[in-house]
């Protein structure tokens, strides 16, 4: 268990690292996550900019938290909140039709689709999984701890890029034909 705890831990970490990075890095791009809190209707226009700065803040300092033993029950602990707010925003809005997008990691904006509540659920799991803060069974050994570290990483650049993926390997249309828009 220990070693799916370093995992899930290197997982939420390198995520929300992302997302922060991605929304924080330019006034541009956070202006642009700002504006894209238009798409989700649960925002009301005047609690936008409190909401960014709240969301923001809070993605940041998941990893920070995380990268501290003392506080990494925290740091998973802002990850699960975050996470099923993000989960459960997501299903009503696609209950209700909402045409939402998604600036998770602060590049272009991908309309909302089952592919987003799934990386969330499975985020969700792993900040969950990350909970126990040093994982049961005693403390890792450096090389398997590295390892470990190794999948959660390689699972945050999955969840980061799921967008770009799911781009590439969508079918592209025949020329002169209308694409069919997916979710």
């Amino acid at each position: 268990m220990t070693y799916l705890v370093v995992a899930c831990q290197v997982l939420t970490a390198l995520t929300f690292l992302a997302a922060a990075v991605g929304k924080l890095r330019t006034r541009a791009g956070y202006a642009a996550f700002v504006a894209e809190l238009g798409s989700w209707p649960l925002v009301p226009a005047g609690l936008r900019p409190a909401v960014a700065r709240a969301v923001s803040a809070a993605e940041a300092a998941v990893p920070l938290l995380l990268a501290v033993p003392a506080t990494r029950r925290a740091g998973a602990a802002v990850a699960v909140l975050l996470l099923a707010a993000f989960l459960t925003a997501m299903v009503v809005l696609r209950t209700r039709g909402a045409d939402a997008r998604c600036t998770c990691f602060g590049r272009r904006p991908a309309t909302l689709a089952a592919r987003h509540l799934v990386r969330t659920a499975v985020l969700l799991g792993a900040a969950v999984t990350a909970l126990p803060g040093q994982g049961t069974g005693g403390p890792a050994a450096l090389g398997g701890a590295l390892i470990a570290a190794g999948f959660g990483a390689l699972g945050a650049l999955v969840a980061v890029t799921l967008d770009d993926v799911a781009e590439a390997v969508a079918p592209t249309p025949a020329p002169g034909t209308t694409p069919i828009p997916r979710s």
